[in-house]
């Protein structure tokens, strides 16, 4: 499990990382290029994933789909960076895996569907989902704030990052 948490501390410190370099109004100013979205909401909807599935190793159940939204992570740096900041303490104190009920929404039914899964492969899932959406996030920063620094592989995934050494 300690390479799997560190993994994922590793792509909430790129999160943390780009927000150190934007201010509220870069975070919040929507971009043709993510149709219309911001750069903070990719951002908030990264970080909610993961206060959604860690809420849930007290709770043994999430839903992905009905969690809570709050729009001061897409809005402020400060709340962001804080919830970066909460989610990777929270990642630390995980200790083994667990099972847990996931619930989903399905189109045209009412109340949705449930799965079992892993704490493990959710935190798969986490790292993989958070990659994709930082690699929209960088397609925006480069092309609208070339100011913000970015490490190389930023939004690109492990297994690309692995095949690309063989």
């Amino acid at each position: 499990m300690k390479t799997l948490v560190d993994h994922n501390i590793a792509v909430l410190a790129q999160v943390d990382g780009i927000l150190e370099q934007l201010d509220n109004e870069e975070l919040m100013r929507g971009h043709a290029l993510l149709f219309g979205s911001s750069i903070g909401q990719h951002l908030r909807h990264i970080l909610e994933f993961y206060q959604c599935l860690l809420a849930a190793v007290h709770t043994g159940t999430f839903s992905y789909d009905r969690r809570m939204r709050d729009p001061a992570i897409e809005t402020e740096v400060a709340a962001a960076r804080a919830s970066v900041a909460w989610s990777t303490r929270e990642l630390v104190r995980l200790g083994m895996d667990q099972p847990l009920k996931m619930d989903a929404d399905l189109p045209g039914v009412p109340l949705g569907t449930s799965a079992t899964t892993t704490l493990r492969r959710e935190l798969l899932y986490l790292a993989d989902h958070g990659v994709h959406h930082l690699a929209m996030v960088r397609i925006a920063l480069e092309q609208a704030l070339p100011h913000v620094v970015l490490p190389g592989q930023l939004g690109v995934a492990v297994s690309t990052q692995n095949h690309r050494q063989h």
